[in-house]
């Protein structure tokens, strides 16, 4: 068994630090080991020559100081040399008395927050839908339209607010040797109720509307175009199926213009038709598709 003494001198700043005999494995953790992690303030007490014994078992540190029969410990020992030099420094500071005598730092208040609580995601109370659709008109024109509307209806279905904008074509109308194109654009908004399960839907629409009719010679000398601005009442009825966000639908829409209006040119030969009414009655039967953005 190998035995290691190892005592340090005096140094300006410091006392007599204690002798370290280590029996067994002298060089693991060897004294000059155990001094060097010895904490500065157990290097500056004065140990009036005490010796600390250290032996070294295959897994057990064996500390005694001096002769005192109390002060004797036994520590495991770790396979890092290092580790046990630092586990035998810790004890040796602890009989310095100087074990925890550093500085410790200012204490901190914190204020416990309150903990989280799980709230249910809040609703949106409206839907607003944006839809398009293609219609034909089978009385004012016997052409074909496109309607882009926009409404804002409640989530669980009820009374909501529509608005649209449509193009209406109609056929060539024959006048007096030349042909007139007739086309309309709608704006309306209307009052909407409607009612619909997880799938289906229905709605009802009663509002006011106004038009911009515009006819366009062709085939005269010289050919013109001409407008003409009119108002009226609007009512829709539409239905169809959702599917997630995304709706499909037909529909029907009535309106009744508050003034006629006709189509007239210049006439040159007596008896030739010159004129024509244009109906004040419209009903256009549509299809579309609708996306649904919900609202807060």
């Amino acid at each position: 068994m190998g035995v290691l003494v190892f005592v340090c001198g005096l140094v300006p700043s410091a006392r007599a630090q204690p002798s370290i005999v280590v029996r067994g494995d002298a060089a693991c953790p060897s004294a000059e080991m155990i001094l060097a992690a010895l904490p500065a303030a157990a290097s500056e007490v004065d140990w009036s020559g005490q010796t600390v014994t250290v032996e070294v078992g295959n897994d057990q540190l064996s500390l005694s100081l001096g002769d005192a029969a109390g002060a004797h410990r036994e520590i495991p020992a770790d396979a890092d040399c290092a580790i046990r030099a630092q586990s035998v420094a810790v004890v040796i500071a602890a009989w310095s008395g100087e074990l925890g005598a550093r500085p410790s730092d200012s204490p901190t208040f914190t204020i416990a927050s309150p903990p989280p609580v799980l709230t249910r995601a809040k609703k949106p109370s409206h839907i607003v839908e944006l839809d398009g659709g293609a219609f034909y008109s089978p009385v004012w024109g016997h052409g074909p339209g496109a309607a882009l509307d926009v409404s804002r209806t409640p989530r669980r279905g009820g009374v909501g607010a529509r608005a649209f904008v449509a193009y209406q074509a109609a056929r060539d109308v024959a006048l007096e040797g030349g042909t007139n194109q007739i086309f309309r654009i709608l704006v309306g908004a209307t009052a909407t109720y409607q009612l619909h399960s997880k799938r289906l839907f229905a709605a009802g629409d009663v509002g006011l509307t106004g038009t911009l009719t515009r006819a366009q010679g062709a085939g005269y000398e010289p050919s013109q175009t001409v407008s003409a601005a009119n108002f009226g009442g609007v009512a829709e009825l539409r239905g169809g199926l959702r599917l997630g966000r995304f709706s499909v639908w037909l529909n029907a829409r009535g309106l009744r213009l508050l003034h006629g209006e006709t189509v007239r040119v210049t006439s040159t030969s007596p008896g030739v038709a010159d004129s024509t009414e244009l109906n004040a009655w419209d009903v256009q039967l549509g299809v579309g598709l609708g996306f649904r953005f919900e609202q807060i």
